[in-house]
């Protein structure tokens, strides 16, 4: 039994379609899988499960929902072996509360596992992916307008951990994070397109026909009267799907990692950040004789409070060598149901008259600006970018307009750290980055040679080529993460549940 919880305001008789594909594709497994898609009050099941210890409407509803199954011949079995909780978007996020909440350490688990669509389990603790005390398919897409692809990131990591600590074969069967691509999250529901969401690139019927294969190639592992061939071009399956989520999502992974690295610890227990460092070489603008000799080591501060009292420096060597300490510290948005990358990366470092000073030698190019590394930030992301991405962001995306660096009243530091901001501003055909600059002379009275930026990161980069480049300009807001919510004004429909190989459909 397949219990399906429908996404935040979409009627459920949108999953009818998505529910028979699935219960064909488990029927070529030699799987007679039965669906029921509970109803919630005024469609939104977060209301019935606002937290584990007030998810008794919910389990409910679904009971109910079980009844009719029952009614029609269902026969009930172990729930921790045949009960499935699926859920798309919202309803991934109540039927992820829905196991917690009854699930008891001195009992066998309430449901044998979950399917979320378009959604995720914890972050963090004993129900992150890792954690989890059931196998766990989550299933989302490249086009996804509200669970980007940025944000599955996050799970995208647990499942390399997991591979890496149980190895391949665990982690495909019982942990699989899977992005489809050229889906997106009105896939699920069809007949629903779901504001905010990019378009799809694929049909509807090639997308819920690549769902339903996705789902019950998953529950083909799970079962124990699965044939051997049927569970090996099930495995397989899932497998091809997990390489093509890798090579999409490394890069994203790979320019997370410039933003801070725990492993440098030379200046900082606290790590570095290695894209500091390579600003520090670009804003120096040194030619590249001259770069060879300068060797930046960055620290970085995780409280921007420790930054404020951070301070570049340098060691001339005897061998003309010149040795650089920069600061660094990264901000992130205050919620990050969304964006998970930095929302700047906030760097102190040597002025290019400083460096040149010290290593005895012109800069090549001299008077580089914080917009010019913002630039740069740009090129190593469309290095970085899986084919995919590239592709449609040159074709359909905006780009970046770069305007010029806006100085610190008075060269004071702790305006720069603590209330200049890396300014994104989005309009029709670009979105506006503009750095905050703190530049002190030679014979300043404070701290002089430094220059202070706050860049945009490789990774917000990124994340905006996957997601809002390809929307309306009037969606994206730099300083908000979206919401997982719906609005439509079609009537509401309650329960309705399946059953293979005949459909009946009850309402409550």
């Amino acid at each position: 039994m397949l219990i399906f919880i429908p996404g935040g305001n979409v009627p459920n008789n949108h999953y009818e379609s998505t529910a028979r594909a699935i219960q064909a594709a488990a029927a070529e497994q030699e799987l007679m899988l039965w669906v029921v898609i509970p109803a919630a009050f005024n469609r939104l099941c977060i209301i019935e499960c606002t937290s584990t210890v007030t998810c008794a409407p919910l389990h409910s509803g679904v009971e109910s929902a079980l009844s009719l199954a029952l009614a029609q011949g269902w026969v009930r079995g172990a729930d921790s072996e045949d009960l499935w909780l699926a859920g798309h978007s919202l309803g991934g996020v109540c039927a992820n509360t829905l196991f917690q909440a009854y699930r008891s350490a001195s009992a066998a688990r309430p449901y044998a596992g979950l399917i979320l669509v378009g959604s995720y389990v914890d972050i963090s603790g004993n129900y992150s992916l890792p954690s989890y005390p059931a196998p766990v398919l989550t299933l989302n897409a490249e086009l996804d307008g509200l669970v980007r692809p940025g944000k599955t990131s996050v799970w995208w990591q647990q499942h390399m951990h997991i591979q890496e600590s149980r190895g391949e074969e665990f982690a495909i069967t019982n942990k699989p994070v899977i992005i489809l691509p050229k889906l997106n999250h009105s896939d699920f529901c069809p007949g629903f397109d779901v504001p905010d969401d990019l378009p799809a690139e694929v049909d509807q019927v090639e997308a819920t026909g690549i769902i339903a294969k996705s789902v019950a190639a998953f529950l083909a592992l799970q079962m124990e009267a699965t044939g051997v061939t049927d569970k090996l071009d099930s495995f397989e399956l899932i497998r091809q799907q997990i390489q093509w989520t890798r090579q999409f999502l490394s890069p994203y992974l790979q320019a997370q990692s410039m933003e801070h690295s725990a492993a440098d610890t030379m200046t900082s227990d606290e790590g570095s950040s290695p894209f500091c460092a390579e600003a520090q070489h670009l804003i120096a603008g040194l030619s590249d004789a001259d770069d060879a000799r300068i060797e930046v080591h960055d620290g970085f501060h995780a409280d921007s409070k420790n930054l404020e009292h951070c301070h570049p420096n340098w060691t001339a060597l005897e061998d003309g060598r010149l040795l650089v300490n920069s600061c660094s510290h990264t901000d992130y948005y205050p919620d990050t149901g969304q964006i998970t990358a930095a929302s700047e990366i906030a760097c102190k470092m040597l002025s290019s008259d400083r460096v040149a000073q010290q290593v005895k030698a012109g800069a090549a190019r001299p008077h580089v600006q914080c917009s010019d590394v913002n630039r740069h930030a740009v090129s190593l992301a469309e290095k970085l970018a899986a084919p995919s991405t590239l592709e449609r962001f040159r074709k359909k995306g905006r780009g970046w307009c770069f305007l010029d660096d806006t100085h610190t009243a008075g060269n004071i530091g702790p305006i720069w750290i603590f209330k200049d901001a890396l300014q994104l501003e989005e309009n029709a055909t670009c979105m506006s980055v503009t750095s905050p600059s703190l530049f002190t002379e030679l014979d300043g009275q404070t701290y002089p040679g430094c220059h202070y930026c706050k860049f945009l990161s490789p990774a917000f980069v990124l994340d905006w080529m996957m997601t809002d480049s390809l929307k309306p300009a009037q969606i994206f807001r730099s300083s908000q993460s979206h919401k997982l919510k719906f609005e439509t004004a079609i009537p509401k429909r309650a329960a309705m549940h399946f059953s293979l190989p005949q459909l009946s459909v009850g309402y409550q």
